[in-house]
C-alpha cells in the first residue's frame, strides 16, 4: 500500500511537471525544476565574490594584480577600524540581478525563493562556511509587528538552510529585535546607524558564551544592522562572531 501511494505521488509529480512547468523568476523561461525559481542561465549572470578578497570583511579587491601570496590581506576600512565580527562571507555583489531576486524574496510574499538564495550561497561558500566551524546559527530578527506584517522571516529561512546542510544548530529566539524601525532601505548611511542604535537584545547569554556564532543576514549594505547584532551577541560572551550574507553591495 506504501509503495503504490509513493508510486502514484511521483506520478503525479511527474504529470505536474509536464503541465506546469516551472518558470523562471528573472527571465520567465521555462526550465527544469532541479532549481526551482531560477534558471540556470541566470544563476550564471549572478556576480559571485571571488578572491582576492578582504580577509576582514570580505569585500572583493578591484585590483589587477594578484595578493594570493598573503591572504590575510585586509581592506583599508578594516585596517583603520576594524570590525567587531571576526569575519563576513557573502556569496554576490548586490547588482540589479541579485537586488530583484532579494526584493521578490522580501517584499512579494515569495518565501519559496529562500531555496534559491540558500542555493547561491552554497555554490562557492560552502567550503568555507565549514572551515569557520561555527556552533550555533543566530538570524538576524525581524521586529514581531514587522513579522506579523510580512508574514515569515526571510533571514530565518536562510539560517535554517544552511543549519540543515551544514548540521548546524539555528537559535531562533534568542537575538531579539526589541524596538520597531524604519526599514534601512529607506535610509541614508548615518541614518541607518542611528535607526537600529540600541535595537537588539540578547535574552538568554548562556546559549551564547563561549560559541563561535554565524550571524546570518540576507544582504550586507553598510553594516549598520550587522554592527548592532554583532555588538550584543559580543557582549553575550561569544568566543567568535562570524557574519554570512546572500549579497554585499
Amino acid at each position: 500500500m506504501v509503495l503504490r501511494r509513493l508510486f502514484t505521488m511521483n506520478f503525479l509529480s511527474k504529470i505536474l511537471d509536464i503541465l506546469l512547468p516551472a518558470k523562471c523568476l528573472l527571465c520567465g523561461g521555462l526550465h527544469d525544476k532541479g532549481m526551482e525559481n531560477i534558471c540556470l542561465t541566470c544563476m550564471d549572470k549572478i556576480p559571485f565574490i571571488k578572491e582576492p578578497s578582504c580577509a576582514k570583511c570580505g569585500i572583493p579587491f578591484e585590483i589587477l594584480y594578484s595578493i594570493e601570496d598573503n591572504p590575510d590581506y585586509l581592506c583599508g576600512r578594516c585596517r583603520a577600524a576594524p570590525p567587531l565580527f571576526d569575519r563576513a562571507l557573502s556569496a554576490c555583489r548586490y547588482d540589479d540581478t541579485v537586488r530583484e531576486i532579494v526584493s521578490a524574496y522580501k517584499y512579494q510574499n515569495k518565501p519559496y525563493i529562500g531555496k534559491d538564495l540558500i542555493s547561491i550561497v552554497f555554490r562557492f561558500l560552502k567550503d568555507k562556511i565549514a572551515e569557520l566551524s561555527p556552533e550555533l546559527i543566530v538570524p538576524v530578527p525581524l521586529h514581531i509587528k514587522r513579522l506579523k506584517e510580512r508574514g515569515y522571516d526571510q533571514s530565518y529561512i536562510l539560517a535554517e538552510g544552511v543549519g540543515r546542510e551544514l548540521n548546524i544548530p539555528v537559535s531562533y529566539k534568542n537575538l531579539t529585535r526589541i524596538r520597531y524601525t524604519t526599514p534601512q532601505v529607506e535610509l541614508s548611511g548615518n541614518e541607518r546607524l542611528k535607526n537600529v542604535k540600541g535595537a537588539f537584545s540578547i535574552k538568554d547569554e548562556f546559549e551564547i558564551k563561549g560559541k563561535g556564532i554565524l550571524l546570518i543576514d540576507d544582504v550586507f549594505t553598510t553594516g549598520a544592522t550587522i554592527r548592532e547584532c554583532v555588538k550584543v551577541i559580543r557582549g553575550a560572551g561569544a568566543d567568535k562572531v562570524y557574519v554570512l550574507t546572500v549579497a554585499r553591495a
